[in-house]
């Protein structure tokens, strides 16, 4: 699938957007322990980045911190709520062939789903600890169609 038209890769992410918040990962498993619940609006969750700043709605998002060779970029957010927030943008990340210091980096169109919010202590408001990378064109070699990142 090419993304040479502007209407077509808008009709792709609507779409996108659209199967993503059908059927969110924060819907499935047992396994959501210490999650947060009847927050008030204004405590809606937030991610953490790399400098453990909070982020609400961010427009970039690092996802391997200690290199900095995966992060998602130009981030719309069509939703941010106190169970999930979802939107749409690019991953951009280092094929590390042969190696990450000489690999190159590749650009991938996903959707992307923050959600499984956890309480903090000391008044702060509840971190995302799942984000899930949805691959809407090309994705990376030996990449399933989705990822999920554990977030602390």
């Amino acid at each position: 699938m090419s993304f040479a038209s502007g209407a077509r890769r808008t009709a792709v992410i609507a779409a996108a957007l659209v199967a993503i918040t059908a059927a969110p990962a924060s819907a499935a498993g047992p396994d959501r322990v210490h999650t947060v619940a009847n927050r008030a609006p204004h405590r809606a969750p937030v991610l953490i980045d790399c400098l453990r700043h909070d982020q609400v709605s961010p427009r970039e998002y690092m996802l391997a911190c200690a290199d900095g060779n995966n992060d998602l970029r130009g981030l719309h957010w069509a939703d941010w709520t106190a169970r999930a927030a979802h939107g749409v943008g690019r991953q951009v990340a280092n094929d590390c062939l042969p190696d990450c210091a000489e690999g190159h980096f590749h650009t991938f169109w996903v959707g992307v789903e923050a959600y499984r919010p956890v309480a903090r202590p000391h008044g702060k408001a509840p971190y995302f600890s799942r984000l899930k990378v949805v691959y809407l064109d090309n994705r990376p070699p030996g990449s399933g169609p989705a990822q999920t990142y554990p977030l602390s």
